[in-house]
């Protein structure tokens, strides 16, 4: 009979780690660390070759994500990569496709058999077994690359469209993760209740103050020290300035300046002294017939229209921050994700047009910010979630070598089962001890822009600064466009893709 339940337990425990998404034995920064090598490096074939790899019809025998818990994370890194290669329809096509899931999970209802399946998987395993549902940060980012996407397909129709939904989907992002938070609280409180000794002892040891005291964890004390520096470059409340701009720049671009003031001037509340978003905000009233506000008032406008016959530069400068598993003590040791940032390759972009116009790229969203900022304020709920997971597996573990102690089976079998059990769940508490660090990844470290009027030659230097000499790039807009959106991707200095979204209203 014990013999039996035994095996019947490794069987369940089995069936949740291969029915618990890609991640959960190996983290997924892991798996991405050639691919990401790779992307630096300017290997783009082999970074498409990897995420086809990832998103190929799913069979027993190959590691696709198709219908795992991880398939929205590849599917983003799908549409930012094609994106950048300039594949724009298929850039699309993936983003719809995240759209539609990460829809299929915001609408599941509250308590379902799938989300039952994964919370238990999750207990026994690791929060790999918990479907990627996308930080607020992708979801803004989705939309922001989609609506630009959509004129790399000559759709200027639907970039309008999205653009009017982005103020909308701002909002919804800010509902949603105050519900997930919420509910996040319930779940946590309901599995304290089903494991009061677990969660007695999370609590004398599950906050940042008490762990970082431990010496071992002078890994996690330090990132989290550069966690909160970063984090105070975000915006509040889940904001990414890059959409706000955008859904302004349509509603400008529309013809309805008094709409586009609430945006930029929501910009301007998020980066008050940020010299861009001043002289943007400063136009935007001028041209809405409204009064400055005193600290506004020696602000520059533009000397030009910049609703019409424009060229507008966006510069998506460096790597996106991931996620690396260090080990975390309380005294237990378990795997942990922790923010890891990298340098940007170049400091901005300069642009100069034949008649003299010039102008420098300035920062227009931190994406590190917004992901350390929302990373801090999950913080706590993610310590106290990963460590009563830790606490309750440990407990299990243990539990069952106390009950094969105290049964009454033969003692020759006795000690086969106590060793067959030590060394079983001693092997799955190693593999199935990995950290949560699926993130998007083929995103830049910050967005810039500058605009320019339209050159009568159409043709633009771009000059990146700060990195590799000598690159510069000339950029041809074609004569069918009256305004454009010149997009340049870097995430290195070694790879380096200018692509020319036009639009022909105005």
């Amino acid at each position: 009979m014990m013999r039996s339940a035994v095996v019947w337990q490794g069987a369940a425990l089995l069936a949740a780690a291969l029915l618990s998404g890609c991640s959960t034995v190996e983290n997924s920064h892991r798996q991405k660390l050639e691919m990401m090598r790779a992307y630096e490096s300017g290997d783009n074939a082999a970074v498409l070759e990897e995420i086809g790899s990832r998103l190929r019809e799913p069979a027993w025998y190959n590691t696709s994500a198709v219908d795992s818990g991880d398939e929205v994370m590849w599917r983003l890194e799908a549409g930012s990569m094609n994106f950048h290669l300039g594949k724009f329809r298929e850039s699309i096509a993936e983003f719809r496709i995240a759209e539609r899931l990460i829809g299929e999970y915001d609408d599941r209802a509250k308590v379902s058999l799938r989300d039952v399946g994964a919370e238990a998987g999750a207990a026994v395993t690791n929060l790999n077994a918990l479907p990627y549902r996308g930080f607020c940060r992708d979801r803004m980012a989705l939309s922001v690359y989609k609506s630009l996407a959509y004129l790399g397909v000559d759709d200027e129709n639907a970039f309008r469209a999205q653009l009017r939904r982005l103020r909308n989907e701002q909002k919804k992002v800010q509902e949603d993760y105050r519900e997930f938070f919420e509910k996040e609280k319930a779940e946590l409180a309901a599995k304290r209740k089903e494991n009061p000794s677990a969660a007695e002892k999370a609590d004398s040891s599950a906050s940042a103050a008490k762990l970082a005291k431990d010496p071992r964890n002078a890994d996690f004390t330090a990132g989290l020290a550069e966690v909160r520096r970063i984090a105070d470059r975000g915006y509040g409340n889940f904001l990414n300035p890059a959409a706000i701009f955008l859904s302004g720049l349509g509603s400008l671009r529309d013809g309805n300046p008094d709409n586009a003031r609430i945006d930029f001037r929501r910009l301007y509340e998020a980066m008050p002294r940020n010299p861009l978003t001043r002289r943007w905000y400063a136009t935007v009233l001028r041209m809405a017939e409204r009064p400055l506000p005193a600290e506004l008032e020696g602000v520059k406008p533009f000397g030009f229209p910049p609703d019409r016959d424009c060229v507008y530069v966006i510069f998506a400068n460096g790597r996106s921050a991931a996620f690396r598993q260090i080990a975390l003590y309380f005294p237990v040791m378990t795997a942990w994700p922790m923010c890891e940032f990298y340098p940007a390759p170049f400091s901005k972009a300069r642009v100069s047009a034949g008649g003299g116009e010039s102008a420098d790229t300035e920062i227009l969203a931190d994406m590190d910010g917004i992901l350390a900022q929302e990373f801090r304020e999950r913080l706590p709920g993610m310590i106290a979630r990963i460590v009563l997971s830790t606490l309750v597996k440990e407990g299990a573990y243990y539990g069952g070598l106390a009950a094969v102690q105290s049964s009454n089976m033969d003692p020759t079998v006795k000690a086969i089962v106590l060793l067959s059990v030590a060394l079983g769940g001693a092997a799955y508490r190693t593999a199935m001890n990995t950290a949560d660090t699926r993130s998007w990844e083929i995103l830049p470290k910050e967005f810039q822009l500058a605009q320019l009027p339209m050159p009568e030659s159409r043709e633009l230097a771009v000059e990146l600064v700060g990195g590799a000499a000598g690159n510069v790039r000339k950029v041809r807009l074609p004569e069918k466009c009256r305004s454009a959106i010149v997009f340049i991707s870097a995430p290195s200095a070694r790879n380096v893709r200018c692509h020319v979204l036009p639009m022909s209203s105005r």
